[in-house]
């Protein structure tokens, strides 16, 4: 909540009704220092529907506890009986509150029955807000007690949460609630405690506003130096966040402040600086006539009054009647008191009487007593002694009553003038009254050194507590990093190794492979040397002897009956016959039938036939336009065997597969295969490759070949593998 711009009465700066200034505070910004806990109003809106029949059955619970209530004026039997306990939330009651706008008594009990079902609040965070939000309800309400019976409660608890915003925002209502009953050394310290608080958690907007309410109290008790202070820091703030109203309101403080010290050309600077940015504000209200009478009011003490006359009519001409009775009645008196300075005396008195008479009408003591200070004037310069010494001796008695007393001493010299009998008597309660307001305000400006310099010392240590902490999270992060590349060095060696080692193994295994292939080559050669010794045994020996027996017994000459001759013959054919099928056989091993390109499939039917057995699955193997393996280089066949041997093993742990069929091919110098499986399959897209996926892709590149991966879940799964042919030649 901050001060709305102070308009300066004829005769002395800053006396004003406080009671007026937040009556328009709270019409036109009752909702900035809410902004916040408003936010928490949503989620608790939304809770309180879930909660409702919950709630029904505690408010007879609530309603015998509120009976134990002290300090506020509440009937627990009223409460009983009113149809609020059908509602619930918080939230919901504010906002019942809210739009109650007649009925106070009623608006007192959506307030009090929101405050009770706050203390069933179990999350403290959300139970210290809304305890503000009801805390500056009942302040609005100007429930004394029930207010200082909150704002105590709200500290209390944002202290033992740790909630800063919270403390600044308690500090901020008992600086409001002191300004209110002007207790103003005391507000001061609250508004500078919540300074504090929002500055230490970087709130410039709030701290701002702080600042300004601080340098209204400055300037109030005459402190000009320390609230111009004051006000410049705002400015500062205010400009960075571009709020456009606060920095008229803080220009045209200074414009008052500057008067007070009658440097009358900043005065006039300041205040056109603060309309400069009132023309950037939407909403002017009635600001706009209060600078233009503050303008006016300068040039009045300067002695300029046809140039006051001037801003003070361009005032009147807003239309402030209908807006601002109280500025209105003001501008009406200062236009007849600068025209009675000028010697122009035409209706003067009768808009000295209007002003007086509005004035009383809206109970404006201030102001009243200004009006007969004008009159009790007037009259004296128009030989009316006896009147201008009643009106006087009644504003005497009235700025008594409200304790207004730099007005008190200008009545009191007034009145040493009109008192002829009492002249001295005036004047001794005139320098006794001035001394100790003078002893006052410099005790009042001392405490407000000493409270700056306590700042000061507040801001240093803070900076110096901030640096440090800087240092120790600069140095937690230099550890911490320090300490995650040691870890992550750590993790990189083992990774080397274990790469290492997968690929020394890999090497193995590809050796165990070579060696493999060299010792089937071996059997095979040895094999083939074997068939042909065979073969040439064949031809060369048995063919021989049985081609020489056969040849013998052609040339006996067989004596005996014809069936014996023929038997004879048939022998000698059937020799013929067995000499052809072994010249066949022995020609066939003398061929390569089985020669190297045979033995890599040897290799593949071995690996199939002993992976089906382990896996328990059937296996068909089909060429299709087979590739000669005997020219293809050894690395293809290597890589192959590996890829094959990866799939099978995938097959075997993962799919539960019953059939799988492998697939060779070769045409335009690129070589092929497919192995599928009739198994579970996977979902490609959430399946993380493993290692052996990976190896089988790293293989294939080697290779400057492509593989890919057809599957779906229980669909099955196929792996197709190419590359260009390498020969060895």
């Amino acid at each position: 909540m901050y001060k709305l711009p102070v308009m300066m009465e004829p005769e002395g700066l800053l006396k004003l009704n406080l009671k007026s200034i937040y009556f328009y505070e709270k019409v036109l910004n009752a909702g900035l220092r809410l902004f916040l806990l408003d936010l928490f109003e949503i989620y608790n809106s939304l809770k309180s529907t879930l909660a409702l029949y919950k709630v029904i059955l505690q408010s007879l619970f609530v309603i015998v506890s509120m009976v134990t209530i002290t300090g506020c004026n509440f009937n627990s039997t009223q409460f009983e009986n009113s149809e609020l306990v059908k509602t619930d939330s918080v939230a919901i009651l504010l906002s019942q509150y809210k739009l109650e706008n007649s009925d106070l008594k009623k608006r007192k009990e959506y307030l009090l029955k929101a405050y009770y079902f706050n203390t069933k609040q179990p999350n403290d965070t959300l139970k210290n807000r809304n305890l503000l939000k009801i805390t500056y309800e009942a302040y609005n309400l100007n429930d004394t007690l029930f207010f200082k019976k909150l704002n105590t409660e709200a500290q209390k608890l944002s202290v033992k949460i740790r909630d800063t915003f919270g403390i600044a925002d308690t500090h901020w209502n008992y600086g409001n609630y002191l300004t209110d009953i002007e207790v103003m050394d005391s507000a001061y310290y609250h508004y500078h405690q919540a300074y504090k608080n929002f500055l230490f958690i970087k709130k410039d907007y709030h701290s701002g506003i702080m600042l300004y309410n601080m340098a209204f109290i400055q300037g109030r008790l005459r402190d000009y130096t320390g609230s111009e202070i004051s006000l410049f820091q705002a400015i500062t703030k205010f400009k960075k966040l571009k709020k456009y109203r606060n920095l008229y309101q803080c220009y045209n403080y200074l414009g008052l402040i500057y008067t007070e010290m009658e440097e009358f050309d900043s005065a006039i600077y300041y205040h056109n600086k603060a309309l400069e940015y009132l023309r950037q504000v939407e909403n002017k209200d009635d600001h706009e006539g209060g600078s233009l009478n503050n303008i006016g009011l300068v040039y009045q003490k300067q002695g300029n009054h046809t140039k006051a006359i001037d801003f003070f009519n361009t005032a009147l001409n807003i239309n402030l009647k209908n807006k601002n009775i109280e500025l209105y009645a003001r501008l009406i008196d200062n236009i007849a008191y600068s025209k009675f300075k000028n010697a122009d005396t035409i209706n003067i008195k009768a808009s000295f009487l209007k002003a007086l008479h509005l004035r009383d009408s809206i109970k404006n003591k201030s102001g009243v007593v200004i009006s007969k200070i004008h009159l009790a004037e007037y009259f004296a310069t128009q030989a009316d002694t006896a009147t201008a010494l009643t009106y006087a001796q009644q504003a005497y008695q009235l700025s008594s009553q409200i304790i207004n007393n730099r007005d008190v001493l200008s009545i009191l010299l007034l009145l040493s003038k009109l008192d002829k009998n009492k002249s001295e008597n005036h004047l001794n309660n005139y320098i006794i009254l001035s001394n100790k307001l003078e002893f006052q305000d410099r005790k009042i400006r001392n405490k407000f050194a000493k409270i700056r310099f306590e700042t000061d010392e507040y801001i240093t240590e803070t900076e110096k507590l901030s640096e440090q902490k800087k240092l120790i999270i600069g140095g937690s992060i230099t550890g911490l990093l320090f300490f995650s590349l040691l870890f992550f060095i750590r993790i990189q060696r083992s990774k080397n190794k274990a790469l290492i080692l997968e690929s020394e193994q890999q090497k193995a295994n590809e050796e165990i492979y070579s060696l493999l292939l060299k010792q089937q080559s071996k059997l095979e050669e040895e094999r083939l040397k074997e068939r042909q010794r065979i073969a040439e045994e064949l031809h060369d020996g048995v063919l021989s002897k049985i081609f020489g027996t056969r040849l013998g017994l052609g040339f006996l000459s067989i004596q005996g009956d014809n069936e014996t001759l023929e038997k004879h013959t048939n022998f000698i054919e059937e020799l013929q016959l067995i000499e052809k099928e072994i010249r066949a056989i022995s020609h066939e091993l003398k061929t390569e039938f089985l020669s190297a390109n045979l033995d890599y499939q040897l290799i593949i039917e071995d690996l199939l036939k002993n992976k089906s057995t382990i896996g328990k699955f059937e296996y068909t193997i089909e060429y299709n336009n087979p590739p000669e393996w005997e020219a293809i280089d050894d690395i293809i066949k290597i890589h192959f065997y590996r890829i094959l041997q990866e799939a099978l093993q995938n097959i075997i742990k993962y799919a539960t597969a019953t059939k799988v069929v492998l697939t060779f091919n070769s045409e335009h110098g690129s070589l092929y295969f497919s192995i599928s499986d009739n198994g579970t399959g996977f979902d490609p897209k959430t399946k993380h490759k493993g290692i052996g996926l990976k190896n089988m892709q790293s293989r294939i590149k080697k290779l400057q070949g492509k593989l890919t991966i057809d599957t779906a879940i229980n669909k099955g799964t196929t792996i197709f593998v190419s590359c260009p042919i390498i020969t060895k030649y």
